[in-house]
């Protein structure tokens, strides 16, 4: 983004935020006859990213017009896109007590709540919107896929075949009968299915990348690669063709060749995730930390400095590579934003005592088991540090207490 369109933004958002205010805390009574400004400028202020600042003003929508079913909805949204679940949880009741038995709502409270980890509860509400007659073929396989996610593969497959003994072209419900074999390590069930779709489909694009996919998955590799270059010769600029092939490429340890693709592919879609990240394994397959290091700086340049999964795949090759310091300079700067169980608490601390900062590795492990006492990592690191101290007694000791409290 040039720094003239970032200006623009930045002028564009003040704008709608001074008409917000304006409207939400100028002395005088709510009036509905201002309600489609206030859409407007929740629109507005949605298109630039600012989905919580959208909210006060559903709720002034609300305020005059409790049943108006555009803010009902969109405050849900807003609030699932700025993060705030509980919130999220709460308008959606509030917008079922209007529009009960609303699928898409129900629907968003299952993604709520299996974001939240509450996948029973999600499950349930997954169930009942299956068995409702007035859930759409469209709705049934957000279902399907909602049930995937709670690992109810069997509930989810069972859905899929019902759409397709309605619809035997139905491509997403081939895709997802596929989709469910595979997550249940099954390859060659998701071949014949495969093979099945494409007789009813014919020559189908996304079936074929699953085709190869599974192939893949139990070594005919060749046939895969095969599939998905006819695939890129019928559609050469397809970037999800291009990185099925990288990486079927890479897996037969043709680095170069994937590596060529995943550079074409910046070159016209310069922030790329997918072609960035595995632009960074391609280079640590080939054993080149320096490269690794490379890409993972040109993928932060593209993606934002403090993209959590990129940076603590630098810190990861910094430590690996012999440079512990930097390593937790990186991965340190990430832990604040961190939840208690991410990976990052322990590289960090796992670097911090490969930099001989032992007060700072101490107090990381010793936060982690705070939070998972039974970590074993955390107790080993723990361990090491006290026989670097000299105090073989007590490193002795914790082992022992984790292993009775493995017992």
């Amino acid at each position: 983004m040039t720094d003239a369109t970032s200006s623009d933004r930045k002028a564009a958002l003040t704008s709608h935020l001074i008409a917000a205010r304006d409207i939400l805390v100028a002395p005088r009574t709510l009036d509905v006859s201002e309600n489609p400004v206030r859409m407007g400028v929740v629109a507005a202020l949605r298109s630039l990213g600012a989905h919580a600042q959208a909210i006060p003003l559903y709720d002034a929508v609300l305020a005059t017009a409790p049943d108006f079913q555009p803010a009902l909805i969109g405050r849900v949204d807003a609030s699932m896109a700025a993060g705030d679940l509980q919130a999220a949880l709460s308008y959606i009741s509030a917008a079922l007590a209007v529009l009960p038995g609303d699928a898409a709502l129900l629907l968003k409270r299952a993604t709520v709540l299996r974001t939240l980890g509450q996948t029973a509860q999600a499950q349930q509400v997954l169930g009942t919107l299956a068995t409702d007659p007035a859930t759409t073929q469209q709705q049934k396989l957000a279902v399907a896929r909602g049930l995937m996610a709670v690992r109810d593969f069997a509930g989810a497959d069972r859905i899929f075949a019902q759409v397709l003994a309605k619809n035997p072209k139905a491509e997403p419900a081939w895709i997802g009968r596929a989709d469910v074999a595979l997550a249940m390590g099954d390859p060659p069930l998701a071949i014949a299915r495969c093979e099945l779709g494409l007789e009813q489909l014919g020559a189908n694009s996304a079936l074929q990348q699953k085709l190869a996919n599974a192939l893949q998955r139990i070594g005919r590799t060749d046939e895969a690669i095969g599939i998905l270059q006819t695939l890129l010769r019928q559609a050469p600029h397809s970037t999800a063709v291009q990185v099925a092939l990288a990486a079927a490429l890479r897996a037969v340890g043709r680095l170069d060749e994937a590596a060529a693709i995943y550079t074409a592919i910046l070159e016209l879609i310069p922030s790329h995730r997918a072609a960035l990240t595995a632009q960074i394994e391609t280079a640590l397959l080939s054993g080149d930390m320096d490269a690794g290091l490379a890409a993972c700086d040109l993928a932060l340049s593209r993606l934002g400095a403090q993209d959590p999964e990129i940076a603590r795949r630098k810190g990861q090759i910094l430590l690996q590579s012999g440079q512990p310091a930097e390593a937790f300079a990186v991965l340190s700067a990430l832990r604040s934003d961190a939840p208690p169980a991410s990976p990052v608490h322990l590289q960090a601390a796992r670097a911090a005592l490969d930099a001989g900062e032992v007060g700072a590795s101490q107090a990381i492990f010793t936060e982690i088991l705070q939070s998972d006492p039974t970590n074993t990592q955390a107790i080993l690191g723990l361990a090491e540090l006290a026989e670097t101290r000299g105090d073989v007694v007590g490193a002795m000791d914790l082992l022992e207490q984790h292993i009775q409290a493995a017992d």
